[in-house]
């Protein structure tokens, strides 16, 4: 279910279809459901804990507030507790990981999961980091924040908390995604450049460098052999050792300027990652 929230002033029109909430949520409303959940679950009240949860799945389509990271994490731990109830611990272990992808360092109060318990073995039985990611595309207006963060990248393998933000940070929906879900849809930029995910050419202006120190490097030791002849042909023995001096000095620099010009070639692909 997506929620829309305050749709007449909004700047971005999402265009999927859901059922409106009849009561918009706070964070506060969500938070409560959790802790009672919690509180439920550890005293072995399963009946109590679910109807918890499914508050809190409630209060989550209907929020009309930024959800934090904290929050978000705490959503994904109760979820996973469910789903491990409901003897689905594959997709419990993926909601457990989804929040440790946020806070990686929490660990259970032992009153709530005592040291033995198989929640534990499952909390930690799916990587975080493992799976495929992919770039959310940015809205025409607004913004877009996974599980309170941020960040595009969405992986695809865990659940998320989507919410979508009009130009004023008014929260459009709130969509608890599912691993594999396709994205609400929501109007993006008709002229938005693709992103680069194949390597490109080299660098120009480092190419460029390059191919100039290398005409200089041509003209220094052009100089150089143009000097050696002078210098070959001296009519004295102070006049060689002067233009042998200049002789070796245009070519030691056409050297350093041929090293650079090799150097700023090299480099201009190894930015592209053509190497």
């Amino acid at each position: 279910m997506i929620h829309r929230f305050l749709l007449g002033l909004a700047l971005v029109a999402p265009t999927v279809a859901a059922a409106e909430c009849d009561t918009p949520s706070r964070n506060a409303d969500l938070l409560g459901a959790l802790e009672g959940a919690s509180v439920a679950f550890g005293q072995l009240d399963i009946e109590s804990f679910q109807m918890s949860h499914t508050e809190a799945k409630q209060h989550l389509e209907c929020l009309t507030e930024p959800i934090s990271r904290t929050t978000a994490a705490e959503f994904h731990r109760v979820t996973g507790l469910s789903l491990f109830l409901e003897r689905n611990s594959p997709s419990a272990a993926k909601a457990f990981a989804a929040a440790r992808a946020i806070e990686p360092d929490y660990t259970f109060p032992t009153d709530l999961i005592p040291e033995g318990n198989p929640v534990l073995e499952t909390y930690t039985q799916v990587d975080p980091e493992a799976g495929a990611t992919e770039l959310v595309p940015r809205p025409k207006v607004g913004s877009i924040k996974l599980d309170g963060s941020g960040s595009l990248n969405r992986r695809t393998a865990l659940p998320s908390i989507f919410q979508l933000f009009d130009g004023r940070g008014a929260v459009m929906n709130t969509t608890l995604l599912m691993p594999g879900d396709a994205l609400p849809e929501y109007e993006v930029p008709s002229n938005a450049a693709p992103e680069k995910t194949a390597k490109g050419g080299p660098n120009i202006p480092l190419l460029a460098g390059a191919g100039a120190s290398l005409v200089v490097a041509g003209g220094l030791y052009a100089g150089g052999a143009a000097t050696r002849g002078a210098w070959a042909n001296a009519d004295t023995i102070a006049e060689a050792e002067s233009k042998r001096g200049l002789t070796n000095t245009l070519v030691i620099a056409s050297g350093v300027a041929g090293v650079a010009a090799v150097g700023l070639g090299t480099t201009s692909f190894v930015l592209s990652g053509k190497f």
